[in-house]
């Protein structure tokens, strides 16, 4: 996780199989800090898109797109 803001935090999973990304813990994550971006770091995720997991906007990207 990196802090951004007061009270606004990204997450970033890294996967080296986007398919592999189960978002459960990130929607518990998300549930105590609502506030901030998703993001999903894997060697495929060029060019990044956004993907959408019930409530959740996850960024999928490679490493030099985060920050």
């Amino acid at each position: 996780m990196l802090a951004r803001r007061r009270g606004e935090i990204d997450a970033i999973e890294c996967k080296w199989d986007p398919g592999a990304f189960d978002s459960a813990a990130l929607q518990v994550f998300r549930s105590y800090y609502p506030k901030g971006q998703n993001y999903l770091v894997t060697p495929s995720g060029d060019p990044a898109y956004t993907k959408r997991m019930g409530k959740l906007e996850i960024n999928v990207c490679t490493p030099s797109f985060v920050g």
